[in-house]
């Protein structure tokens, strides 16, 4: 695919969205983080259409989950729908969340990771130490994910079905700037100077959610070369949006900016969420497995993450994830031995 400029992403934003891809998901159970507004909301509102027999809607409160769900159902009339709280910020609520979901639910079939924060050029460090993009965006949901592991493999063996697990990544890991960082990669620990205030400048912080989504789509690819066949990691671009998610850095120039582009071509919410939908239900499993899908087909990645020193970015940086993520939770070490081939 190559890196692509400006021009070329909005010449494929101006050629349409495909229609959502319709299904039937009777007896699945569905989870979509992030489903109180946005690409998230849209998306669990088509999988209510689809019947499963439940859909777990996470959101930062059990509050904002159970607005959503009076919404999904006067729209589409289901009723299946249950809330459940995560805070990315926080690696002990993603503990506390998943061993809820554990607890209540039996199966999981497709899991979303959709939430994502961007805090403009400020450096906010979350309750865990982290900046706060890097963890609600990529750690974050790593951890949720992982976690949730024996709970899709479960499926998969139980039901002989192939569950997804579905991240949200996005076409900005093409843009000239869509590096971790020659600097960053050269140092000690890679994540840890990412996080570090001294080099959070406004620059870095500018060009974060790029990075933050050039982790997902890594995780993706890693755990793809991890996981047995029957569970099945995609990550996608559901294209530039009209959304709350600039809100927190958008002032003056930039505001009236990103203003003009999403009157001129931003998709709405509900065309953006269709892409999530085909990465969770559409294709063929094994050409969907760790790949990034855009428009409903599968890209080939930017070249930086192609080449040697992306690789190497891949590597270090999944290794130093773990790493993190067995501090944060004391499952992470057996769910990686049992569930993630060596």
């Amino acid at each position: 695919m190559g890196n692509r400029t400006f021009q070329e992403m909005i010449d494929e934003q101006k050629k349409g969205m495909p229609p959502v891809l319709k299904g039937d998901l009777t007896g699945k159970t569905v989870m979509v983080t992030g489903a109180n507004s946005g690409i998230g909301f849209e998306a669990a509102k088509h999988f209510a259409t689809m019947n499963p027999a439940r859909l777990v809607i996470v959101c930062r409160t059990i509050a904002k989950a159970q607005d959503s769900i009076k919404q999904i159902q006067a729209e589409t009339g289901y009723k299946n729908a249950e809330p459940m709280a995560l805070e990315l910020s926080s690696f002990r609520s993603i503990s506390e969340s998943v061993t809820q979901a554990t607890k209540t639910l039996d199966r999981l079939d497709i899991l979303v990771e959709n939430a994502a924060v961007s805090t403009g050029y400020e450096y906010i460090p979350t309750e865990d130490g982290w900046e706060t993009m890097l963890q609600v965006n990529s750690l974050g949901p790593a951890l949720h994910a992982l976690l949730l592991l024996p709970l899709i493999s479960k499926t998969a063996r139980e039901h002989s079905v192939v569950p997804r697990i579905v991240v949200v990544s996005s076409e900005v890991i093409f843009f000239p700037d869509g590096t971790i960082g020659s600097d960053a990669l050269a140092a000690v620990n890679t994540l840890q100077t990412l996080s570090s205030k001294e080099y959070c400048t406004p620059e870095i912080l500018r060009i974060r959610y790029v990075q933050s989504k050039i982790l997902n789509t890594m995780f993706v690819r890693k755990l793809a070369t991890l996981l047995p066949d029957n569970i099945v990691p995609v990550s996608l671009n559901p294209g530039f949006c009209v959304s709350g998610l600039r809100r927190k850095h958008e002032n003056g120039d930039e505001a009236e900016r990103f203003k003009k582009m999403e009157d001129e071509f931003g998709y709405t919410s509900e065309e953006g969420s269709r892409q999530i939908i085909y990465a969770a239900i559409g294709g063929k499993d094994q050409e969907l497995r760790g790949a990034f899908t855009s428009y409903s087909q599968v890209l080939e990645i930017s070249d930086w993450m192609l080449s040697d020193e992306g690789k190497k970015a891949e590597e270090k940086t999944w290794t130093e994830m773990l790493e993190v993520l067995n501090q944060a939770d004391e499952r992470i070490p057996q769910i990686v031995k049992e569930f993630l081939k060596a």
